[in-house]
């Protein structure tokens, strides 16, 4: 009995407790269910918004579609740069079961060099496989066709029609316009836009300088993709904004006919400017390159060859090359010294063949005798003449007047790389080399050798400036209809004509320095300036020899005298007399474009939408 009730205890409180844990059970499942229900609701309710974003997000994906290039144009409406069909193979890495394999397989068709299936490979392996990877371009129209039909047994490979940039005239325009390149790793992260499979940037020149406004604004493509990125449907698309197209003052008929007079120069530059309204006509410089060869389909062994070249053919030596302006300066001294009046136009000196300073002996690079006045000092070039010019009139008074004439100064072209040149002084010599400046300096400053160096683009100005008594100011963009006239240069009207007649008699009077290159054209006169720079100093001597340790030859000029219209500059790199070498260019690219007369030309053809009076490329230069 005992043992019945016993169980019978047993058995109530194991039910009991079992009825407690279902109990605890249930409710611990409840909280959980109410969990998940508080949950659910703060999802699909609450927060629907934003989570439908993201889902769309992930579902969706954007595109960049890479816009057409803007055309680049001479000052009549010629074509220099323009874009054009570009047949082009991508690859979708993910999409291959084995991309090495197929890119094997594709080369069967279209060869794809080794360098490109190393670049694809590497790309593959940085970025997301459903990223397409540019693989070889510039397929001929039967490779593209061939390829288009056969892409379905090529998992992952696709044809594609995009474009390239292509040089007109090339090598005449090189440093001009420069040429475009694919984006630098730091560029990359600066636009979304550098990530399309073979966009291209301006890498020199109007290309860089006006990259912004020449490429345009991207379009977009819009796809919906699965978890694993693979695109199921395109869902829209906006169109990409080509860039605006841009006139330069450059005349390429004559760019071309200065270059080819320079080629057997070895190194020279010539800029020629129109001395009323500051446009460049010509501005060439040689060695050149062909900008074809570096903006697409890049061959690494060419490329090499034209950065290692001594004789640098990638540099622009119109605005990077700087140099002692030598006797083409003594204008700028001349001017100083009237407009001080240390020097007066009937003052007379006798040049013995040398100057003495202190102990120092400066020689003239011949004796010229009695009786030379201002007039006769820059017809024959005499350093003597000079040398007491600046002895008197001190740097600091003659860095003014260069400076007033364009020197020590860069000119807003719109593209960076020019160089400043060096118009010295006293505060300049300080700051620069920390140093005092010596009294001796300055002798060695009035013929245009010591501290003082320019750019052949700044010699040009200096011609235009003394030739207009304007503030000359150069550009290479075609400017707007009705801009303001260049103001009046603060110099006395009549030093300045004294200084014209001196460049005159250089040319034009038995005696000058450069009279075998007057111009042969009737009832037309050039006036002129030859120089003469040393490269040799106390420093070098002993190690530049041959062609390294030659003069560099300048000639600056003017023309026509009576009405002047174009002013140029050429630098002859080791060419031995200014006379002998620079001057004959000038004449000879002078006289063609006097001949021709392009001021008197319209503007751009019928059909095009800028001339130089009404800009289609009035932008704002890249930063």
């Amino acid at each position: 009995m005992k043992a019945r009730d016993r169980d019978r205890d047993d058995g109530l409180k194991l039910r009991r407790r079992f009825s407690r844990r279902a109990v605890l059970v249930g409710a611990g499942q409840a909280g959980l269910f109410g969990l998940l229900l508080w949950r659910l609701r703060q999802l699909q309710i609450l927060d629907t918004s934003e989570y439908r974003l993201l889902s769309d997000e992930n579902r969706m994906t954007m595109q960049l579609v890479a816009p057409a290039r803007g055309a680049i144009y001479d000052h009549l409406g010629r074509l220099i740069a323009e874009d054009r069909e570009n047949f082009r193979i991508l690859v979708i890495p993910a999409y291959c079961k084995d991309l090495k394999a197929t890119l094997a397989a594709v080369s069967r068709i279209v060869p794809i060099a080794a360098v490109d299936k190393d670049r694809v490979m590497r790309a593959a392996r940085r970025q997301s496989g459903y990223f397409p990877v540019l693989v070889t371009e510039g397929l001929t129209w039967r490779q593209f066709t061939l390829l288009s039909l056969l892409a379905p047994q090529f998992p992952g490979v696709r044809t594609d029609r995009a474009t390239y940039r292509h040089y007109s005239h090339a090598s005449s325009m090189a440093h001009v316009v420069g040429y475009v390149g694919m984006a630098g790793k730091a560029e990359v992260d600066e636009d979304p836009m550098m990530r399309v499979p073979g966009f291209r940037t301006g890498k020199a020149g109007i290309e860089k300088g006006f990259d912004r406004a020449l490429r345009g604004q991207p379009g977009t493509v819009k796809y919906e993709v699965d978890a694993h990125g693979r695109v199921i449907r395109e869902l829209g698309a906006t169109p990409s904004v080509r860039g605006k197209d841009m006139a330069l003052t450059i005349d390429q008929e004559l760019q071309t006919i200065a270059l080819k007079r320079i080629e057997g120069l070895r190194v020279a530059s010539i800029v020629v400017l129109d001395a009323v309204t500051g446009a460049i006509r010509v501005m060439a410089s040689f060695p050149t390159f062909d900008p074809n060869e570096v903006a697409f389909k890049v061959n690494l062994e060419r490329w090499k060859e034209l950065a290692r070249d001594k004789d640098h053919p990638l540099e622009n030596r119109a605005l990077r090359g700087v140099y002692p302006p030598g006797s083409t300066f003594k204008v700028v001294t001349a001017l100083a010294g009237l407009s001080a009046g240390v020097i007066t136009p009937e003052e007379r000196m006798t040049c013995p063949g040398f100057y003495m300073f202190g102990r120092h002996r400066f020689r003239c690079w011949k004796r010229h005798g009695g009786g030379i006045d201002v007039h006769q000092a820059i017809k024959q070039s005499c350093d003597f003449y000079f040398y007491e010019t600046v002895k008197r009139l001190g740097i600091d008074r003659l860095a003014v007047m260069g400076r007033e004439l364009g020197l020590g100064q860069s000119h807003e072209l719109g593209f960076g790389g020019q160089k400043q040149g060096i118009m010295p002084d006293v505060a300049w010599k300080r700051a620069a080399l920390g140093q005092p400046w010596y009294p001796g300096e300055t002798i060695s400053c009035g013929i245009g050798q010591g501290y003082v160096a320019a750019t052949p683009l700044q010699l040009a100005v200096v011609s235009a400036r003394i030739a207009t008594g304007r503030a000359v100011l150069p550009h290479l963009i075609a400017k707007a209809e009705g801009e303001a006239e260049p103001a009046l240069l603060n110099i006395d009207p009549v030093h300045l004509e004294l200084v014209r007649a001196g460049m005159v008699a250089v040319v034009n009077e038995p005696g000058g320095t450069a009279v075998r290159s007057a111009l042969t054209i009737p009832d037309m006169q050039m006036a002129g300036k030859t120089g003469t720079s040393q490269v040799i100093s106390a420093k070098n001597r002993g190690f530049l020899k041959g062609w390294d340790g030659e003069t560099h030859a300048l000639f600056i000029a003017y023309a026509p005298v009576g009405a002047p219209r174009y002013a140029a500059a050429c630098v002859v790199e080791h060419g031995g007399g200014g006379s002998r070498a620079a001057a004959p260019v000038v004449r000879d690219v002078m006289t063609e474009i006097l001949l021709r007369d392009p001021a008197a030309k319209p503007g751009l053809a019928a059909g095009n939408q800028a001339d130089d009076s009404a800009s289609i490329a009035a932008v704002e230069p890249a930063q």
